[in-house]
């Protein structure tokens, strides 16, 4: 449901105090890019569209992309204390890296290129003050977007400066002594604009973490050994129809499940991912109703494990090193024509690895694995909006892809869109989506407990019916009924061989998800506001009709934003999933969160503040682990909180006085 959240412009345009003054209807009018590439109604889009804003970022003291995310319907996600993962539609695979969702940055690729992996917790690599709004795109994205996009895009869209100049600095410090750092700076002036931003975040995680599986090593206690640290780094800098764009993240966590059978409780075994990217983008009107835009890009990922074997405090103890390393590099081209009643988009793409390197040794000795690619890829996409009439709109197009290592993948989609009028809307949206097998699927061994796979992996596919009512019942109250059915074959799981042990990835996954979904949206002036939602998810094995591991059948949400005053807000969040099923098939209990945020607007100048208690009702609740892991089920942090200044200064600082 869109016709609260979408506000895709507004961050550029309006301050908050105007979104805050805005209804319903007026907000189901902001315009989307991520379902067609270009911008379009949210109500009329060919997709079942969601947008979360800056203002809701703060409101509700979420911390990471996976507490944006996981407030959405359809969405959840779990955590192993290595990565966040996220579950759509009741689909979340054991060992998964997100490769299913196609995560982008202002509209480009940030998916990695040797897992597939689209990193949302600390790992993600930009710091959330600096996003302008967020839209999540349902359904396959293949036709438009190519690889990965079979559950759904997400597009994360930064903030642009407005004022002369800002400078911004702010801190917070939470529980098990983390704290952050960012200090950002922003000017415009005439056609240029310009945005550099740092972070700074470190954690010593919890204290003592107790895993049952290992009682009888130091009672099953691991001491010291969740910590977690990153550093990020934005630039964004436009002159005219030319956008230069930079990103950089790094983070280290410290692994305390004694993952892949390392030594429990050993500080030695700690993983750190690394994304860099930048990207140069321009924009041209060829006529007054014609644009084109052309992008090239470069993306760096490096991935370093370390793992400890051979007993904690044994003289035999040594250190296993696990990394993966990829540099690519590619050109976009997209032209975008309106002709008459009815739109034509075009495109274009090609990317080239000129590394995608997998390592692992022990220390000290020759190379289990030491495995080198260059693959490329190259598309060609486009869409047809027809204006039928009658208030109807049909959206027909396609995408054909080429891979080196896989041949060509071929992504369709069709959506017939009817509006009577600005209130309604209903939506049938039919498509086919792909994901390659990684790198790591295709290519990882270590001798000891994986193999490479015994014959060629094939691409995944998803087809997907979608059925969208979309209606604003009053001007403040909107309401969504969404309905679907997956189909996906040819899923590559992990399997074990049956001659040596060893496991290795295999095509041999068919699974169906079937599930409706209802979302009641209420926004009054001033800033009253809420949402909540009601989510049923089937996603079963055609074959055994089991349903899937990681999936719970219901899901309830309810998102509130209440003003304590004319200067303050109350945020609440109350999030329900039922039982899940892990791979070792035990049951995970249901879980139920409580969040509970109160923030103010600025003060004094330029002060914000605001302070968060998770899981206020102090509740014992777990997450499935993955098949790298002892245990099952991983117990997740009790109450929390979080506490949080900021500073502003502008030259137009005056305008933010009380």
């Amino acid at each position: 449901m869109v016709v609260l959240l979408g506000l895709s412009a507004l961050g550029q345009t309006r301050s908050d105090e105007d979104v805050l003054s805005l209804g319903i209807a007026e907000l189901g009018k902001i315009k989307v890019y991520s379902a067609s590439r270009r911008l379009e109604q949210a109500s009329v889009a060919p997709s079942s569209v969601s947008i979360i804003t800056a203002e809701e970022i703060r409101r509700y003291g979420w911390r990471t992309l996976a507490e944006v995310l996981r407030s959405l319907r359809g969405f959840y996600t779990s955590y192993d204390r290595s990565y966040t993962y996220l579950g759509v539609r009741g689909f979340q695979r054991p060992g998964d890296y997100n490769s299913r969702v196609l995560l982008l940055l202002n509209g480009h690729r940030l998916n990695e290129n040797v897992y597939g992996s689209a990193l949302i917790g600390t790992e993600f690599p930009l710091d959330l003050e600096l996003i302008d709004h967020i839209e999540v795109v349902r359904g396959p994205g293949s036709s438009l977007f190519g690889d990965n996009a079979i559950f759904g895009v997400v597009n994360v869209i930064t903030r642009q400066p407005t004022n002369p100049y800002d400078i911004e600095v702010s801190g917070d410090v939470a529980s098990f002594l983390s704290r952050t750092g960012r200090i950002s700076a922003s000017a415009t002036r005439g056609r240029l604009s310009s945005l550099i931003s740092g972070s700074l975040y470190e954690s010593a995680g919890q204290s003592s973490l107790y895993f049952p599986q290992f009682s009888s090593s130091n009672g099953g206690i691991a001491q010291n050994l969740d910590g977690n640290r990153y550093a990020h780094l934005f630039s964004d800098l436009q002159y005219g129809n030319l956008r230069l764009q930079g990103i950089y993240g790094s983070r280290r966590k410290i692994i305390p499940t004694a993952d892949y059978e390392t030594n429990f409780n050993d500080p030695g075994t700690r993983i750190t991912d690394t994304i860099a990217q930048f990207d140069a983008d321009y924009k041209r009107s060829i006529t007054d109703k014609t644009d084109l835009e052309v992008r090239t890009f470069y993306q760096h990922y490096n991935y370093d494990g370390t793992y400890a074997y051979g007993g904690t405090n044994s003289p035999d103890r040594y250190l296993n090193y696990d990394s993966s390393l990829a540099d690519s590099t590619g050109l976009d081209a997209m032209l975008d024509h309106q002709m008459g009643r009815h739109h034509l988009t075009l495109g274009t793409s090609y990317e080239h690895s000129f590394r995608v390197d997998q390592q692992n040794h022990d220390a000290g000795l020759p190379p289990l694995l030491n495995d080198h690619r260059t693959p490329w890829l190259s598309a060609v996409y486009g869409e047809m909006a027809l204006d039928l009439g009658h208030h109807l709109t049909l959206h027909a197009g396609a995408r054909f892809d080429y891979f080196d290592a896989y041949g060509a993948a071929l992504s369709p989609r069709t959506a017939l869109v009817y509006a009577p009028n600005t209130k309604t809307s209903v939506k049938y949206i039919f498509g086919r989506a792909f994901r390659a097998p990684n790198v790591y699927e295709n290519y990882y061994m270590d001798g000891v407990s994986t193999e490479r796979p015994l014959r060629p992996l094939q691409k995944e596919n998803i087809q997907s019916h979608e059925l969208v009512f979309e209606r604003n019942l009053t001007p403040w109250l909107g309401a969504t009924l969404d309905a679907y059915y997956n189909s996906l074959d040819n899923l590559v799981e992990w399997v074990p061989d049956t001659a040596n042990g060893m496991t290795h990835a295999a095509n041999i996954g068919q699974d169906h998800g079937r599930g409706i979904e209802v979302e009641l949206n209420a926004k009054w002036k001033l800033g009253w506001q809420g949402r909540a939602s009601y989510s049923l998810a089937d996603a079963h094995n055609p074959l055994n009709r089991q349903r899937l591991d990681n999936s719970p059948l219901h899901q309830a949400k309810l998102n509130a934003i209440i003003p304590a005053s004319r200067h303050a807000f109350g945020g609440i969040e109350l999030l329900y999933a039922s039982a899940q099923q892990t791979y070792q098939q035990t049951r995970v209990a249901p879980s139920f969160l409580t969040n509970l945020s109160l923030s103010t607007t600025p003060f004094w100048g330029g002060f914000e503040l605001s302070a968060t208690c998770y899981n206020a009702t102090n509740r014992r609740w777990f997450s499935p682990s993955p098949p790298s892991t002892t245990e099952p089920a991983i117990l997740q942090d009790g109450r929390t909180f979080r506490f949080k200044l900021s500073y502003r200064f502008s030259k137009d600082a005056s305008r933010v006085l009380p």
